[in-house]
Formats: C-alpha cells, structure tokens, sequence
C-alpha cells in the first residue's frame, strides 16, 4: 500500500469525510485509493489499461473486473469550478467511446483473465472527487468517490448493468 493511500485512510480512521480526505491527493493517487475500492471490494483491478482499436490509442484509468461485469473507470480528480457540467459530459461521452472500442476487442485481452466467459457486461463510469450535479450522460454513470462502494453494491447486485458484450473464442 502506498504512502498517500495510507494517509487517506489514516484520515479516515480520524472521522474525516472521504472527500475531504481524498481533497490533498494527486490524480495518481485519486486513482489509486479508487482502484483499492474495488480490489477491497472483491474486484480484481487493472490500471491504466491501454489498447488500440481502429488505429486510435486507448487508455482507461481502471478496468474492474467480477465477471460478467466489467467495470471501466475513468477517474476525474476535478476541483470544484464553473463549467465543470460541459466538461463532465464530453468526458462521458469519450468513455462511452472506450467502452464500445473495449468491447470490440474484449476477446484479443488475455491479461484480463476472462477466457473462460462467453459474455461479459461493461460498465462505464466516471468517478468523480465531488458530487456534481449529472448523474448520467451519455450511457456513462457519474459517481463521486464518496458513494464508489454503495454503487458497487449496486453493480454486484445486477442493478445497473450496461453493455453486454459476448466473447468469442479465439481458438
């Protein structure tokens, strides 16, 4: 476990908010005290998944994995300021765009251990540092990093399932 990581949750153990104890991180960090949600969670984690599709580069911050579901996270450590809304949604829109590309190559992801499934539901999110004011643009679920483990709860119980993709065999 890294060092910042550990500060946030020597904070929180401290009684102080997630949010205000995620304010102090860098993006890396945001994304790794993200990431360890999901591994906390049961989820095997992978961060910055790149992959191309279509001569275009790909990254995705964190792909999180308790099959069939998938969830694809693009972590926006973003301070409160105007305007935030606009970009909000061109960034939904970008993950939605991932999110399709990965499902296109799903099969070609041997790292992700998923050979053995013939279908898989792609979850695409956006994880915020604050609670903004969309919840959803663009097929793409906003979820500040506050409520990251009660929306999982959610995704586990086959609440919010997104895109389902099949894998086929390659072989």
């Amino acid at each position: 476990m890294d060092d910042a990581l550990e500060n946030v949750l020597a904070l929180l153990r401290r009684g102080v908010s997630l949010e205000d104890a995620a304010k102090g991180l860098e993006w890396r960090a945001f994304e790794g005290v993200s990431s360890q949600i999901f591994s906390e969670n049961g989820y095997r984690e992978f961060r910055n998944f790149r992959f191309s599709s279509k001569k275009k580069r790909y990254e995705v911050d964190i792909v999180a994995i308790s099959m069939p579901r998938i969830i694809l996270a693009d972590c926006k450590h973003w301070s409160l300021r105007a305007g935030k809304g606009s970009a909000l949604k061109k960034a939904a829109e970008a993950q939605m765009r991932r999110a399709l590309e990965f499902g296109s190559k799903l099969q070609e992801f041997k790292i992700l251990g998923i050979a053995d499934h013939d279908k898989a539901i792609l979850i695409p999110i956006i994880i915020t540092l604050h609670e903004e004011g969309i919840a959803f643009s663009n097929g793409v679920t906003v979820v500040p990093l506050s409520r990251l483990n009660s929306f999982i709860d959610g995704v586990s119980a086959g609440l919010l399932d997104g895109i389902k993709v099949g894998i086929p065999r390659l072989y």
